[in-house]
C-alpha cells in the first residue's frame, strides 16, 4: 500500500511540473522573439526521464505530448511523437549526461531539442505549412542555455519531495 501511495505522489508531482511547463509554453509572446522561448516541456521530459528512468519514460512523455497538443491546438499526436522520441533518446543518454561536463551537456541538450524541433518541422511540412526561417532553430540554443537553471530547480524539487 505504501508503494502505491509513493507512486501516486511521484506521478502527481511530475504532472504538476508539466502543468507549470504547459503554462510557460502557452503564454503569448511577440512574433519576433517567440523563437527565444526555451522548450520547457522537452526539457522536463529530458530531466524526468534521466532522473526517474524506472517511472518516467516513453509512454509518459507521449501522454504529456498528447495533453499539450490538446491544450495548444497543435496537430494531435505531433508533440506526443516528438516527446516520445526525446524520452527515448534521453533514456539512452542518461548515464552519459551524469558524467559529462557542462559544455558537453550544453551540446547534448541542444541536439536533443534540435532533433525535437526537426521532427515538429517535418510534421508541419507534411501538412502543408511552409518551412520556418533560421530563427526557428534559436529555441534549441535558448533551451540549452536554460538547462542548468531548469536542472537545479527540478533537482531541488525532486529532493524536497523525496521522489525516488
Amino acid at each position: 500500500m505504501r508503494s502505491k501511495n509513493n507512486a501516486v505522489m511521484l506521478y502527481s508531482a511530475v504532472t504538476l511540473s508539466f502543468v507549470v511547463a504547459f503554462a510557460l509554453m502557452i503564454i503569448p509572446i511577440e512574433g519576433n522573439i517567440k523563437w527565444l522561448r526555451p522548450d520547457f516541456i522537452a526539457l522536463l521530459v529530458i530531466f524526468w526521464a534521466t532522473a526517474l528512468p524506472n517511472h518516467i519514460g516513453i509512454i509518459f512523455a507521449f501522454m504529456m505530448g498528447l495533453m499539450f497538443d490538446l491544450l495548444s491546438g497543435m496537430l494531435f499526436g505531433s508533440m506526443g511523437l516528438t516527446l516520445g522520441i526525446v524520452a527515448f533518446l534521453a533514456l539512452n543518454l542518461r548515464l552519459r549526461l551524469r558524467i559529462y561536463r557542462y559544455w558537453q551537456k550544453f551540446i547534448i541538450i541542444m541536439l536533443l531539442i534540435g532533433g525535437s524541433q526537426l521532427i515538429k518541422l517535418w510534421i508541419q511540412m507534411l501538412i502543408g505549412h511552409p518551412p520556418a526561417s533560421f530563427t526557428y532553430w534559436l529555441t534549441s540554443i535558448s533551451s540549452a542555455l536554460v538547462w542548468p537553471l531548469v536542472y537545479l530547480i527540478l533537482h531541488s524539487y525532486q529532493r524536497t519531495l523525496r521522489l525516488a
